[in-house]
């Protein structure tokens, strides 16, 4: 059951008292701005006809505190709103991280999509100019009300100037909404290419690929600015009109007073005033059409970071279980990626007990790591089931299998930490016993030992580890809190004779614990700690028993002619399933 209410909504609707407050210093802010016309109308039409000194200076201090509390309530205001927003932030933060991962677990990453971006460009927007138009806006009727109380043809002009700023915001969304979402699309594109050239630099050099990428980069910068460029310069076109607009109404309104000074029916502080208040007026309405696109983009920002965490919703955590102890049982009917159109197991049934240790084999291609991903839990079986001391793996809570499972993908990622973070998968309580337990067990401890910092030495700043390193410390974070269920995929594929040695060490040694081991392989040489062997053929088990049986099997059935002989007698050729098991039998 997935949660009812959607964590980015309720962290808008969580700043609903800021925004009250906000709107409570905006009303108070816009009627002290109502104090420079009526400081011009005293000027003009009290001072200057009584040539009182006295008067001007005690009307310029008293202007001058009403903007020194105008500055006041203005940054109280953007402090308020510059506050809020790191509170959205914040909450938002931990649901579009869990549900960005989870979309990464279900196989559906979007290409291109900056989530850090997104909810950084959202707090930008909350804490920027563009929203404190928005608040200033509700109290244009106000100014417009004054321009009324001066004359009522002012106040005339003033709402038939507002109508039609209006409209041109209204008509700006409309023609500037379509080519931003085209120009974030084809920028997602751009980015994505340009951050898997970043992280591919080495492949792409070898391969002579680099300038064809950077021709190929080059077009969808210049397709992502053409999008850009068109949606800019709408919303630019709109953004010159509306001020021409503006200050053809202030000088209209500077006319019209004049005029209505002339026939006698108002002052000429009336004039001056009129103008202020006029400007004032349409002040936010020209303010929102000149930053649109970050109005646009903010939106746009909000539907994604809502949309995902509504899509990949945090599900609630199921009953905690007691810790596994005694067995493994697959029943997988059909089985295959989340989302995925076709099945890529069919016809998996085994059982281990504490302690086995399962090798499955098979050539490229017929499964492996899809079950291996259901062995450790990422992936659930579409039918059937992958049972922990008979529970269902996808009944229990998250984090109390993950502490149970010890997975070691083909592709090895470490993180941005010390190798005692990264050996104790960055605990919040790391047992410092069980990282040096495991770092023995993978046969690392020396390795770690050596380096100037040892196990506080930080990876991923200038420090540099061969595939093999890597491979023996991702070993070791599988071995940490000794976990029941060993998942271990082609763990042996970067490592030389002393680190295959420190595998087959580190199983035995799971394996005299209880645990139960699954290692998905294509050498022979790890078929040595193992007691049972499984063989995957097009996704379909087709064997599976005591390794001594299987193997025996196996050999009967390969040896039938004198070149398959001849292969068997040669342990190196173990590339493909048949030859891989007769090399094991020899």
């Amino acid at each position: 059951m997935l949660q009812k209410t959607n964590p980015v909504k309720a962290a808008w609707r969580s700043l609903r008292k800021g925004f009250v407050a906000v709107a409570f210093f905006s009303l108070f802010l816009n009627l002290l701005m109502l104090a420079g016309p009526i400081y011009m109308l005293q000027v003009y039409d009290r001072v200057l006809t009584s040539q009182n000194s006295d008067t001007l200076i005690a009307l310029s201090l008293l202007l001058a505190g009403v903007f020194v509390v105008i500055a006041c309530l203005d940054l109280i205001r953007m402090r308020i709103l510059g506050r809020l927003a790191a509170r959205f932030e914040m909450t938002v933060g931990t649901p579009v991280l869990a549900s960005a991962m989870q979309r990464r677990v279900q196989g559906e990453a979007a290409t291109g999509e900056n989530l850090v971006e997104d909810v950084n460009g959202f707090r930008e927007f909350i804490s920027g100019t563009t929203l404190t138009a928005f608040f200033d806006a509700p109290w244009i009727p106000i100014y417009l009300l004054m321009l009324y109380v001066l004359h009522p043809l002012l106040g005339l002009l003033g709402l038939a100037g507002a109508l039609m700023l209006t409209a041109m915001a209204l008509i700006n969304n409309t023609r500037a909404h379509q080519p931003m979402q085209q120009a974030a699309q084809a920028r997602g594109r751009s980015d994505a290419l340009f951050r898997t050239g970043d992280n591919n630099a080495e492949l792409i050099h070898a391969l002579g690929m680099k300038s064809d990428l950077v021709r190929r980069w080059t077009a969808l910068q210049v397709d992502a600015h053409n999008h850009k460029s068109r949606a800019a310069d709408r919303i630019a076109s709109f953004s010159v009109m509306s001020k021409t607009v503006r200050m053809g109404l202030q000088s209209a309104a500077l006319g019209l007073g004049a005029a209505l000074a002339i026939t006698g029916e108002t002052t000429a502080g009336v004039m001056i005033a009129a103008t202020i208040v006029l400007a004032r007026a349409l002040a936010p309405i020209d303010q929102l059409i000149g930053q649109w696109r970050t109005f646009l983009a903010a939106r746009g920002s909000y539907a994604k970071i809502k949309s995902l965490t509504e899509e990949y919703a945090e599900t609630p955590p199921n009953l905690h279980l007691p810790r596994a102890f005694k067995s493994l049982d697959v029943k997988i009917a059909q089985a295959g990626p989340p989302r995925a159109l076709n099945a890529t197991l069919r016809g998996i049934d085994f059982s281990l007990t504490a302690g086995d240790v399962l090798a499955i084999i098979g050539q490229s291609g017929s499964g492996k790591t899809t079950l291996g991903k259901m062995l450790a839990g990422i992936w659930h079986p579409q039918r059937g089931e992958v049972l922990l001391d008979g529970s269902p793996m996808s009944k229990w809570n998250h984090e109390d299998l993950g502490k149970q499972i010890g997975y070691l993908p083909q592709d090895v990622e470490l993180f941005d930490g010390t190798i005692r973070e990264n050996i104790g998968r960055f605990s919040v309580a790391i047992d410092d016993a069980e990282v040096l337990r495991a770092a023995r067990e993978a046969g690392v401890h020396e390795l770690i030992s050596s380096l100037p910092d040892g196990y506080e030495t930080r990876i991923g700043q200038g420090f540099f580890l061969s595939g093999g390193q890597r491979q023996r410390l991702a070993l070791a974070r599988a071995l940490y809190g000794d976990p029941f269920v060993m998942v271990l995929d082609e763990p042996n594929s970067d490592l030389d004779a002393e680190g295959e040695k420190a595998l087959r060490d580190a199983i035995l040694a799971a394996q005299a614990r209880g645990s139960i081991t699954v290692v998905m392989t294509h050498r022979p040489a790890t078929l040595q700690a193992a007691n049972k062997v499984m063989v995957l053929r097009n996704g379909s088990q087709t064997q599976f028993g005591d390794k001594d049986d299987v193997l025996k099997v196996n050999s009967r059935n390969v040896l039938k002619s004198p070149t398959q002989r001849a292969s068997a007698r040669n342990p190196a050729l173990h590339l493909r399933d048949d030859n891989l098991i007769t090399g094991a039998a020899q």
